[in-house]
């Protein structure tokens, strides 16, 4: 029994590598999300308000993943990557006190890495990373303020926007070079903190869900 299991292992080993292609190559995305706000609000004495309410909003972005694809005779492949290009990011909240809409949208730089593994057509990604605000609108109400990246640095404690997200993708492959894929786009953006002096906390943050649509172009060798 031993002896099967070991031919059968090392069969196996032999089957992925004489099948196995790998390469550089690059993956482009577009996440097309909806954004729902949630809110961490205390006053002074540290008491949790809720006169926040969250909202939603669209956010999208354009991803450039460039890294290395491995691909074992179209059943199983894994992808090391990094994730990098524009995301707008959304928080939307209604004021119950006042009656009125307050929101604050970012124009980030998104830096991060992504892993992702296919059996088949199937492709499940995690990636991880950092969105960092070049420029922020805020509403409130009627009024409206633009802020750069000096002045959202001022603005936020913490003047990034750390980000975890789960791919869900269905692929095709046009020729053993270039793929095109859909599917479904989870992301948490954790908190951010907004220095308001009426406040000890103000924290924001979301979760989004949508699609995504993307394509690959990978240069693959034996």
């Amino acid at each position: 029994m031993k002896k099967l299991i070991t031919s059968l292992f090392f069969a196996l080993l032999f089957s992925v590598n004489v099948f196995a292609q790998h390469g550089g190559g690059v993956a482009i995305f577009v996440p097309l999300t909806g954004s729902f706000a949630f809110a961490d609000i205390r006053g002074l004495d540290g008491s949790k308000l809720n006169t926040f309410k969250g909202s939603s909003s669209f956010d999208f972005g354009v991803l450039v993943q460039p890294g290395y694809f491995y691909d074992f005779g179209g059943l199983l492949g894994f992808d090391v990557l990094a994730d990098i290009g524009y995301y707008r990011s959304t928080y939307k909240y209604i004021n119950s006190s006042e009656g009125n809409v307050v929101s604050y949208a970012f124009d980030s730089l998104n830096a991060g890495a992504m892993f992702r593994f296919t059996v088949l057509v199937l492709a499940l990604g995690i990636g991880s990373g950092v969105k960092i605000p070049l420029a922020a609108n805020i509403q409130d109400g009627n009024s409206s303020s633009k802020l750069n990246s000096d002045e959202i640095k001022k603005s936020f404690s913490n003047a990034v926007i750390p980000y975890l997200k789960f791919t869900i993708d269905f692929k095709y492959n046009l020729s053993s070079f270039a793929a095109i894929a859909a599917g479904l786009y989870f992301n948490y953006d954790f908190a951010m903190n907004y220095k308001n002096p009426s406040y000890s906390r103000y924290n924001i943050h979301s979760f989004d869900f949508g699609i995504q649509l993307g394509t690959y172009f990978v240069g693959t060798r034996y």
